[in-house]
């Protein structure tokens, strides 16, 4: 089942929506665009239809479904009356004859999707799949089926092993047989992580994996994004035997993954899609764009954009799959990297450690970038500092980015700085030869702590006579950090307290409401050029790369 078109009036965001031109060759649809721009009420619609198909028309709602402002809406037929779905390769297909190919021309997930636990002690005869028992009536509600699909496996491996046909098979070997393809799925998406199997199902029934050099882990014990990742490839998995002939439509599947994993699954709901299929994907994530884009690029016709963010919907709208050039893909990424999205053209990126930046404005800056950006803002003009997070994420996230914004912007250039933390010099070579930065000095606060910056800032109170009294009293504190169990290096252990000591020494005020903030706008700013602190962290960050 392939879409052709739809036309969709007074439905939720849409007053008089018509889509167009789908290829019948499209194997992937995304749609993309901001929050809130429509793509999930185009999903709601594909889900108020086919609820339809299957008779459940309890499932209309009026004060949800209807186009707020518009033509008041009473029944489910009036509601109905405002869908029309054309597919390729079919006659029309009319929900309310309730046939089998209406019931399973959808197959949709939400993007509340958690099921953070569970065990099985007993087992339960699986209804019909067709019938889809867990589907929600409307995509604001939560749904799980990772224990629904758990029950479908093991009840076909009961029902297989007293079987007369497979007299000779094992009990091992028809679970291996039933949950292959999951395995073998499981193992291209993850790195380190294999499924083992459903454990006992009397007693304690759940998927089991291997990790590391963990066996037996419990999917309770996965990450939210592991789960995310297993609940659809495994519910794709077991779903496609029936629906097979199908529109699937999967609302943020990126949801919890970090880029690279939503670039793998992807892949994998690819390749398990059945031929007759079609995905229809809603995401504003890098990771599934960017794999989206490179799928494109070999396959014009099998990959197609639907751009929800370039048109209103308030007024009737005609939409067509997105011609895919440099200003499309500047306008999707603006998107997904929201904060970057400001930049203008620098031509240098310095990917950092701290907490990534939320609302696409830099007056959330965190540390690390606020303090470089102070820095070295004047003598690095063309310089943008982006936190992506701790050490791994900064590593996992910033290739991926760097990737996608040489695209862009072919001339810029990006790297990484790490704080030196403890590693060993040998790591640090090695960190250096594949072009990341790694700060002399244990983190940033052991410059901004600095003697010569605490004689600046003395000076700069008026009172240079207390810098004795002040690096005296931080070589006290950090002789005392062995005896607290503490590296003799991290200054950051004592800036509480070298904190208290500048504003009763100095008598600061208004400076900073705690150290983290008093580094920030007090000792930041006084790293100046004409200084050797200034001179050793600029060679850390802007050496030979």
């Amino acid at each position: 089942m392939k879409l052709a078109s739809a036309h969709i009036q007074d439905f939720k965001r849409f007053t008089d929506l018509t889509i167009t031109n789908v290829p019948a060759k499209a194997k992937l649809v995304v749609l993309v665009g901001p929050n809130g721009a429509g793509k999930t009420s185009l999903f709601e619609a594909f889900n108020y239809w086919v609820s339809i198909a299957r008779q459940q028309y309890n499932n209309f709602d009026a004060l949800y479904h209807a186009k707020a402002g518009r033509p008041v809406v009473t029944d489910w037929s009036q509601m109905l009356q405002k869908i029309d779905l054309q597919f390729h390769d079919t006659q029309q297909i009319n929900p309310q004859a309730h046939s089998q190919q209406s019931i399973k021309s959808f197959y949709i997930r939400s993007a509340y999707r958690h099921e953070p636990d569970f065990t099985v002690n007993q087992l339960n005869r699986a209804d019909d799949m067709l019938l889809d028992s867990r589907r929600p009536p409307k995509l604001i509600i939560g749904e799980a089926r990772v224990s629904d699909n758990y029950q479908r496996i093991v009840s076909a491996s009961v029902e297989a092993l007293f079987n007369p046909s497979n007299q000779s098979t094992t009990a091992g070997q028809i679970v291996d047989r039933l949950i292959g393809r999951i395995r073998e799925g499981i193992g291209r998406v993850f790195d380190d992580l294999s499924l083992d199997g459903p454990g006992r199902p009397m007693q304690d029934g759940s998927f089991f994996f291997s990790k590391g050099a963990s066996t037996g882990y419990h999917y309770k014990n996965l990450s939210g994004g592991e789960k995310a990742a297993f609940d659809l490839l495994l519910d794709f998995i077991v779903k496609t035997e029936v629906f097979d002939d199908s529109i699937f439509c999967i609302d943020e599947p990126e949801l919890h993954m970090h880029t690279r994993l939503q670039s793998q699954l992807l892949d994998e709901l690819l390749r398990q899609i059945p031929t007759h299929c079609q995905l229809w994907l809603s995401t504003h994530s890098i990771g599934m764009m960017r794999r989206a884009m490179e799928l494109h690029r070999a396959n014009p016709d099998e990959v197609v954009f639907l751009d929800f963010g370039a048109f209103d919907f308030d007024q009737p709208t005609v939409m067509k799959p997105a011609v895919i050039d440099r200003t499309f893909w500047k306008k999707m990424f603006a998107v997904a990297l929201d904060d970057l999205s400001e930049l203008v053209s620098p031509k240098q990126i310095v990917f950092c450690e701290g907490r990534r930046e939320s609302g696409g404005s830099r007056s959330t800056s965190t540390f690390d970038a606020a303090v470089y950006r102070t820095i070295f803002g004047a003598l690095h003009p063309d310089t943008e500092f982006v936190p992506l997070g701790g050490t791994s994420e900064l590593d996992r996230d910033a290739l991926l980015l760097s990737t996608v914004l040489t695209q862009m912007l072919p001339s810029i250039r990006t790297w990484k700085v790490f704080d030196r933390d403890d590693r060993s010099a040998a790591e640090i070579t090695e960190l250096n030869a594949s072009g990341t930065r790694v700060l002399a000095r244990r983190d940033l606060e052991s410059y901004l702590w600095d003697d010569e910056i605490l004689s600046e800032l003395a000076a700069a109170s008026g009172r240079a006579s207390e810098t004795p009294a002040l690096v005296a009293e931080k070589k006290r504190l950090i002789d005392q950090l062995p005896q607290l169990g503490k590296p003799v290096d991290d200054i950051k252990a004592i800036a509480g307290q070298m904190y208290n000591e500048c504003k009763r020494r100095l008598q600061l005020t208004q400076c900073g409401n705690n150290a983290t903030d008093f580094a920030r706008i007090t000792l930041a700013p006084l790293v100046k050029p004409n200084t050797r602190t200034y001179s050793e962290l600029e060679t850390a960050v802007f050496g030979s790369i």
